[in-house]
């Protein structure tokens, strides 16, 4: 089956690559300025040129040694799509999972990491619950509402992000608003009784920024346990969202920056047998998750621009509760962030970012807490400039947590350009940590004595533009993990006891030959290991491959499709079949201020699963209208 789907999937590729058409969902950053000039600050919004989470300040692409994709605001609107979770779906490195319909767990992995291994924040603002077992970020309920650009950065990324980016960094940038005031309304309904109303408003002036939306999605849904199980009770989802950024810039010298998002969102679930893991039917039975994020951010830069210190206070709080349980029915968690940040240009070629923090979280149950732990954090990172083709940083950080001790990490990465041939060499090395969550070091069933999971990774790989509009790319990688938290059932506890590689390549492709047509196709090759078990990870599928198309046929009309093959790959005892997916956008500009657009889902009507014994949408189609002021 698989070796016939990859023959198909080939055949797929072939044709469309040939046509050569389809707006890539991620776009190629072009070479740009050199390093150490002022960068503007975020009243003037960010340039599609430019990176922020690789180095923590601004960058250009092309003098960044790290792994890093760039989802655009356009990129994310051709994609019609609602969630973030099915924008990253098939990107470099990227693996989505998901169990049941919308609003179901969600879980990224990069790279064959866990996906407690990623670490998910909101304009710095860490977004991991500090609630959850292994304090993990469920996408379920993140909608693409006010988001600017999603910024994916691969590899152990632990010395400028501390704890939880062994895997990688996934960042939401939320929109900053620039000229006179404009907003949108935007209508969609469809399959599973779906529908969609949100807005935004959004300008500025020379002093000050804004950016306000809020939206409600609601979805009678479908049976969260698959129904080819006989299971058929459906399982809705609500989910309301306000989002949005303001800031001052009284002067040139200083500014002022504040965020927020707050979800409310309710998801039926279903329940899972023991000891046979099977899910099946629990009627009436939702999750409820609260969560509110908030930071605010002062910005200097004085010496014209020579020195840039940021100061920030970040707060993200947690309501989970379960209607139908026995069983600590509510979760609270909290953690509240002070980093303090300098940016020294000591030369055109030569900066230093030195940076300090200080980080708190908080969890309780209805039957045990609360628990605290600290960390206290510096780093420092320099990056420097040579030949103006030349860019590599080397950086060092130390934490140390008040449950589980300290943690060392290094990363040191470069990017050399040649000019000539239009070829970008890149390399990197670094390390990261998790620390234990609260629930397993300190809640009833925790172990005191757990250290922080340690990893190793390193990347090299080359980017070649062969003509005017096609660039292609590709990166071998590596990571080693070690002291995993995993349960012993010899010692009835979890321990420090699990090791586990993964290597791999990421290979892809980025074309815009005509002004009508465009291309991008990637594909990940990720081998995993239990070293102690020798079994493949689960749910990490060894193949994923994606393509993205679309035909801009006129200023009003635009047809976008994507196609998603995943691999083979074990969920637990069980071993999941590969599946193709295959999902069409497409919109309408009737007038200036008012677009319809469409969205099918799921065209071939596959019928898959993404966890053993969880359900996914049939085909499905969704239908809506912008109108915008």
């Amino acid at each position: 089956m698989a070796t016939a789907r990859l023959r198909a999937l080939g055949a797929v590729l072939c044709l469309w690559g040939a046509a050569v058409f389809a707006q890539p969902p991620l776009e190629e950053i072009p070479e740009t300025t050199v390093r150490g000039e002022p960068q503007p600050f975020p009243s003037q919004p960010l340039t599609d040129d430019t990176v922020v989470t690789a180095n923590r300040t601004e960058t250009p692409a092309n003098q960044t040694g790290s792994s890093i994709t760039v989802v655009t605001e356009a990129q994310i609107r051709q994609s019609r799509a609602i969630s973030v979770a099915e924008v990253l779906r098939g990107l470099p490195g990227v693996n989505v999972v998901q169990q049941g319909g919308p609003g179901g767990f969600t879980s990224v992995f990069l790279r064959g990491a866990n996906s407690q291994q990623t670490k998910v924040l909101l304009d710095g603002i860490p977004m991991n619950d500090p609630s959850n077992a292994g304090r993990s970020f469920d996408f379920g309920s993140l909608t693409v509402d006010n988001i600017e650009r999603i910024e994916i950065l691969r590899g152990p990324q632990s010395t400028l992000y501390g704890s939880d980016a062994i895997g990688g960094v996934v960042q939401i940038i939320t929109k900053r608003g620039s000229g006179p005031m404009s907003g949108l309304a935007r209508l969609q309904g469809g399959s599973y009784g779906t529908a969609a109303e949100g807005g935004y408003v959004s300008g500025g002036t020379d002093k000050i920024y804004y950016s306000f939306s809020g939206s409600y999605v609601q979805s009678d849904g479908f049976s969260s346990a698959a129904k080819r199980l006989g299971n058929t009770e459906v399982d809705l989802y609500r989910n309301t969202t306000f989002s949005g950024r303001y800031g001052w810039t009284p002067s040139d010298l200083f500014e002022v920056d504040y965020v927020f998002r707050y979800t409310d969102a309710t998801k039926g679930i279903d329940d899972v047998a023991f000891p046979s893991g099977i899910p099946f039917d629990q009627l009436n039975r939702t999750n409820i998750t609260e969560s509110f994020f908030q930071r605010v951010q002062l910005r200097l830069a004085p010496l014209d621009g020579d020195i840039e210190s940021k100061i920030a206070f970040s707060l993200a709080d947690y309501d989970r509760r379960d209607t139908n349980t026995f069983f600590d029915p509510q979760y609270l968690g909290q953690t509240r962030k002070v980093d303090w940040q300098n940016l020294l240009r000591l030369s055109p070629n030569n900066t230093l970012l030195i940076g300090a923090s200080y980080f708190q979280e908080d969890a309780q149950s209805t039957s045990d807490g609360p628990y605290s732990q600290t960390d206290p954090g510096v780093y420092i990172d320099e990056q420097i400039a040579l030949f103006d083709r030349w860019y590599t940083t080397f950086g060092t950080r130390w934490d140390d947590y008040s449950s589980a001790g300290p943690a060392f990490t290094y990363r040191a990465t470069s990017a050399f350009n040649v000019y000539e041939t239009g070829t970008i060499f890149r390399a990197t090395i670094g390390t990261g940590f998790r620390a234990p969550s609260l629930a397993e070091n300190l809640f009833l069933y925790g172990n005191p004595d757990l250290l922080p999971e340690q990893s190793k990774g390193w990347d090299y790989g080359i980017e070649q533009l062969l003509v005017e509009g096609l660039v292609v790319g590709a990166t071998y990688f590596r990571n080693d993990f070690t002291d995993l938290i995993v349960y012993n059932p010899a010692a009835f506890q979890i321990q420090n006891i699990g090791r586990a590689k993964s290597h791999g390549a990421e290979v892809y492709v980025q074309s815009q030959l005509t002004h009508v047509f465009s291309v991008t196709a990637n594909y990940t090759r990720t081998d995993t290991k239990n070293l102690i078990t020798g079994e493949q990870l689960s749910r990490r599928p060894r193949d994923v491959a994606s393509v993205a198309l679309n035909a801009q046929f006129t200023p009003q009309t635009s047809i976008t499709s994507y196609l998603l093959y995943v691999g083979t790959r074990p969920d637990g005892p069980f071993e999941l079949d590969d599946y193709v997916t295959l999902n069409l956008a497409g919109a309408y500009r009737i007038s200036p201020r008012a677009e319809v657009f469409a969205r099918a889902e799921n065209v071939t009507n596959t019928m898959y699963e993404e966890t053993f014994g969880y359900g996914v949408p049939a085909i499905s189609g969704y239908f809506g209208v912008n109108l915008s002021f």
